[in-house]
């Protein structure tokens, strides 16, 4: 069937087709594309606070042609995702089969496992 097909397809991707796949759904080369890194906890009693606040500020600043990504990971990248204006920019990279659970942004499917994500 149809879906089946589609599926084993996707499946066949190789981590450079994912990223020209990405980049194109993300806008081609006009595309200002941040990519957004951190650390899985919160450690310090400020850091929530500084993280969505940048948040905010890169979301305003950048324009609309900007997206942000994550690695659809909890701590600083979820802080950035949920404080990310209404969260349509933001795309969270995660293997196969995988959620974030932020309720903001776009999951969207990049690799089998976290190696390949990368």
């Amino acid at each position: 069937d149809v879906d089946t097909a589609r599926e084993e397809e996707e499946e066949e991707e190789t981590p450079a087709d994912v990223a020209r796949r990405l980049r194109s759904e993300l806008g081609g080369s006009a595309a200002r594309i941040v990519c957004v890194l951190g650390g899985t906890e919160l450690r310090g009693r400020d850091s929530g606070a500084l993280v969505a606040a940048v948040a905010r500020r890169l979301e305003e600043g950048l324009g609309p042609e900007a997206k942000f990504v994550t690695g659809g990971l909890p701590g600083v990248q979820e802080t950035f995702a949920r404080h990310c204006g209404d969260g349509a920019r933001v795309w969270n990279l995660l293997p196969r089969g995988e959620v974030s659970g932020f309720g903001v942004g776009r999951d969207v499917e990049a690799g089998g496992d976290l190696e390949e994500r990368k």
